[in-house]
């Protein structure tokens, strides 16, 4: 997905496309940023490993762009309705990671931080269970898995 300096849009990313900085640029150039009193950021990392406990050395994340825009696109409206949300961004990278490394960035500018830290949570709820995202963890022993 390509866009300028000032006009991110929420979806998938190639790794290396994009980066927290710049996301929160953007959700600063928004119209009505002079209302917000905050803005939270989440960002999700590779870990060591997985939720069952075996040990991870590397990861791939794969996803149907189209669907996958479409659903982070909606998730997005859905939470600037919420009271006091000027703005949510959602950036979900592909690609291949190594332990640490960044995969997913969740901005969020809120009037008050008390609405801004729910949507926050909400938000990261809502993308795992609703994006079209796949992750291969390869694990130490030299297997991996696919994962939804």
């Amino acid at each position: 997905m390509q866009s300028n300096e000032n006009s991110v849009r929420s979806g998938i990313y190639h790794k290396g496309e994009i980066d927290l900085e710049r996301i929160i640029k953007s959700v600063k150039t928004h119209p009505e940023i002079s209302k917000a009193g905050s803005i939270h950021t989440f960002t999700g990392i590779v870990r060591d490993n997985s939720i069952k406990g075996k040990p991870v050395i590397s990861m791939k994340i794969d996803a149907y762009d189209d669907l996958a825009n479409k659903s982070i696109a909606r998730i997005c409206e859905t939470l600037k309705q919420e009271k006091g949300i000027i703005n949510v961004k959602i950036i979900h990278l592909k690609g291949d990671f190594e332990l640490s490394e960044d995969l997913v960035y969740v901005v969020v500018a809120s009037a008050h931080r008390k609405e801004g830290f729910e949507v926050i949570s909400k938000a990261v709820d809502m993308y795992k269970k609703e994006i079209a995202v796949w992750k291969r963890e390869d694990f130490s022993d030299g297997t991996s898995e696919w994962i939804h």
